[in-house]
């Protein structure tokens, strides 16, 4: 198994998503092993997967990250006119960088700007690819 060197791996990762109805998705990093939560409708029984991304997956992870320019997303993204529907959250700590937001039924367009709409951008539809490739399981 490779190690993965410190400044490839982020010192915080979790990400969250989830709807009124439907599964919710989680991926949390502890002691370089993240771990995949689905959860259903019932919340009683959550499916954990350990994941132990290689050292090129967080490579490719981060430059996607970058590609995407994460980093000028803002803290919240509100839309309190729709009361039901998905929530998200990231949270990601690297040795230069660091990133801590969140929406409901509202997503980052292309500069980070909120498009207070109910529907992903393509910008964050690219995000959840992103998480998809790095665990190799279902985000959405």
């Amino acid at each position: 198994m490779n190690t993965v060197e410190a400044s490839v791996l982020p010192y915080r990762f979790s990400a969250s998503i989830g709807g009124f109805m439907g599964e919710s998705y989680s991926v949390e990093l502890r002691d370089g092993t993240l771990t995949h939560t689905t959860t259903g409708l019932d919340y009683s029984s959550p499916e954990h997967t350990p994941i132990r991304p290689t050292e090129a997956q967080w490579r490719e992870f981060r430059r996607a990250l970058d590609a995407l320019n994460v980093w000028q997303w803002a803290g919240d993204y509100p839309n309190p006119g729709v009361l039901d529907g998905s929530r998200w959250s990231f949270g990601i700590t690297y040795s230069d960088r660091a990133l801590t937001t969140h929406g409901d039924n509202n997503y980052p367009d292309a500069d980070g700007k909120p498009t207070n709409e109910p529907d992903p951008t393509k910008t964050f539809n690219r995000f959840l690819r992103a998480i998809r490739k790095l665990t190799g399981r279902r985000f959405e």
